[in-house]
């Protein structure tokens, strides 16, 4: 699917663009930061209709055909005129009347400019100062907003200069790096979010924009496929960084920062339940603090018909002593003995005769609180053992404060934790080591399908 350049940009700077006419935009950010693909991102974004300059002082004619082949060729996707350092345009002696021949020749179409970097053209003078305010008043006069990308760091005479400032950065969760955006000024444009966090995946600038769960667009969900060795996770991308899914006989943990809610873990909770119970395999749930059985059914609900969860979905609530809900097992009163029997009960109606998969769902925050640090330690172990003896899957949810974090790490054949970052859920894994990914709804297929965005 081609989406729009404009949907990569934080709307905020679009709406600066669009509502100045002969403003700045600076661009600042350490080597690396992407400050070149994000002012490339904005430039195809603006120059829908009319023409863009982009001018690459340091860059002879091969470096900018090797480094930006796409650019320096002619193209109706982009709109964008490239000038190297060997072009007459990228001398500050000869810019000025180069851009009036331009425009002139082009009827006034050029509506945008880009100078990466601007320190190329003013480093050349005795009064770098004085040369920029030049260049500042040319684009002024003639209508023309501009994309400064700065190499110098910390402030200068540009940052008062400019209409907008951005500032990119390099962030860090647990050795594992991921980039931002700062929003410092954009003049006359209310600011709804200052940070954003980007991929430059693929080499293409994509920022992404805080969302809410009642405003996604909700759609049907689309199962995923189950292989020989692996239950997917219900997530395509997900299974792609497993190596192909859940592997069958596994335990797995989704460890939870403390920002993080209920309806946000279950982003990656939710689709794998759903998988499940549309191969017709079944879920054991003993659910995590704060949860409550009817609350999980109703969500999942709005994607399964009603008795296939009566069927294929149970939960043991241990805080009660009685149920009128034939799946809801009520665990709060019986025996040691008593409660080992039910739930054998249940697993044994879930697998059939035919001895079919199920998935094990442990809140471990409610097993520690209910039995203990060194207890629940034990009973995970034994759940391990039946899981891999049984082929079937074991994931268990660890939130913060849980004495065990250390022992379920080790016994965990895969163990992710999921963070927010600048209000957008992430998530790393941990076994296996991986970088760190962004939780999107999916554009085209609709929530409670997700989009795993690598943040490269």
């Amino acid at each position: 699917m081609v989406t729009d350049p404009s949907e990569h940009i934080p709307p905020e700077i679009i709406r600066f663009f669009r509502e100045n006419v002969g403003e700045i935009l600076l661009v600042k950010g350490p080597p690396g930061s992407g400050k070149t693909l994000f002012s490339l991102e904005c430039m195809k974004a603006l120059c829908k209709i009319k023409k863009g300059i982009t001018i690459f002082p340091r860059l002879d004619k091969d470096q900018l055909n090797s480094e930006l082949s796409w650019l320096s060729e002619e193209s109706p996707e982009h709109n964008l005129l490239a000038y190297h350092g060997n072009t007459k345009m990228a001398d500050p002696n000869w810019f000025k009347r180069e851009f009036d021949l331009l425009k002139n020749e082009m009827e006034g179409q050029v509506r945008f400019m880009m100078w990466d970097p601007i320190d190329a053209i003013t480093e050349q003078y005795e009064n770098p100062e004085r040369k920029m305010k030049e260049i500042v008043s040319l684009v002024q006069s003639t209508n023309v907003s501009a994309i400064m990308v700065q190499e110098k760091e910390g402030i200068s005479y540009l940052d008062h200069l400019a209409g907008g400032v951005i500032q990119l950065h390099f962030g860090d969760r647990e050795g594992r790096r991921f980039r931002s955006l700062s929003i410092e000024k954009l003049r006359g444009v209310e600011v709804n979010h200052t940070n954003y966090i980007f991929t430059l995946h693929k080499g293409v600038f994509k920022s992404f924009k805080p969302w809410k769960l009642e405003s996604a667009v909700k759609k049907d969900w689309i199962v995923t496929d189950d292989t020989d060795d692996f239950f997917s996770s219900g997530l395509d991308g997900l299974d792609d960084i497993l190596g192909g899914g859940y592997k069958r006989g596994s335990y797995n943990i989704l460890d939870v920062d403390d920002n993080i809610t209920s309806s946000e873990y279950f982003l990656m909770l939710r689709p794998v339940l759903l998988n499940f119970l549309n191969h017709g395999n079944g879920i054991l749930m003993v659910p995590s603090a704060g949860e409550h059985p009817e609350s999980i059914r109703h969500d999942l609900m709005s994607y399964i018909d009603g008795e296939t969860l009566n069927e294929k979905l149970f939960f043991l609530d241990y805080f009660s002593t009685s149920s009128s809900k034939s799946y809801i097992v009520p665990m709060g009163s019986t025996r040691k003995e008593g409660l080992q029997q039910k739930g054998l009960e249940i697993i044994q109606k879930l697998r059939g005769t035919e001895g079919r998969p199920y998935l094990d769902f442990v809140g471990l925050d409610t097993m520690e609180y209910l039995i203990g640090e060194s207890l629940t330690l034990r009973h995970l172990l034994t759940g391990v053992s039946k899981t891999k003896v049984t082929k079937t899957l074991g994931i268990g949810i660890a939130k913060p404060g849980l004495k065990i974090g250390q022992g379920i790490r080790n016994m965990s054949d895969v163990y992710l934790r999921m963070v927010k970052i600048h209000s957008i859920p992430c998530f790393y894994g941990i076994k296996p080591e991986t970088g760190i990914y962004a939780l999107m709804p999916d554009p085209e297929n609709g929530y409670p399908n997700m989009v795993i965005e690598p943040l490269t």
